[in-house]
């Protein structure tokens, strides 16, 4: 069941690949970025995190936190230097997409064969590519899965809500700085 604008955040804990129990609830008071990607071999997923993760400590400074989830298995996420260096952004494992599922990202093949005919989706898989990802291949992971993204206020409530279309659309970085307040 997807979210919308002016609901509710869906509480969770978890424990993410650093070892550190995330619960959503204790970010109350701060605004947050919820994203959800796919799995650790996707170049998309990968170049939006690694994009962000620069403007960590700015969004840090404005009382802005980020949170992400993959479909990959913890250790295998962790196995990648890439992912480890996101620290201190709580990367989560979620390879029974337990949290995906109350927060209502959806796996599409339609969709995820559109992002072929999106315009500059090959020129962005190609950076992702060469971005310092792991050589193993998460073989579980689901190759359909779309992103999403929630913007979380600092009452808790979901300011933007923001499912995927295709494999790299994602909510814009200039909509996540005006959120945070840059």
């Amino acid at each position: 069941m997807k979210l919308y604008t002016n609901q509710p955040a869906i509480d969770f804990s978890v424990v993410d690949i650093y070892g550190m129990k995330i619960n959503l609830s204790d970010f109350r008071g701060k605004k947050i970025h919820l994203g959800f990607f796919r799995n650790v071999n996707c170049p998309f997923c990968n170049l939006r995190v690694h994009q962000l993760s620069k403007l960590n400590g700015a969004f840090e400074e404005k009382g802005l936190r980020m949170i992400y989830f993959f479909e990959s298995d913890p250790k295998l996420l962790l196995k990648s230097s890439f992912h480890r260096d996101i620290s201190p952004i709580p990367l989560v494992g979620d390879p029974e997409k337990k949290i995906y599922s109350q927060y209502g990202v959806e796996a599409s093949a339609l969709k995820m064969i559109s992002t072929l005919f999106v315009k500059g989706a090959l020129k962005e898989m190609k950076k992702g590519s060469v971005l310092n990802l792991p050589e193993e291949r998460d073989k579980a992971a689901t190759q359909s899965l779309m992103p999403a993204d929630f913007l979380i206020d600092e009452k808790f409530t979901i300011r933007k809500a923001h499912y995927g279309k295709n494999l790299n659309d994602h909510i814009s970085i200039e909509e996540i700085q005006r959120f945070a307040g840059i």
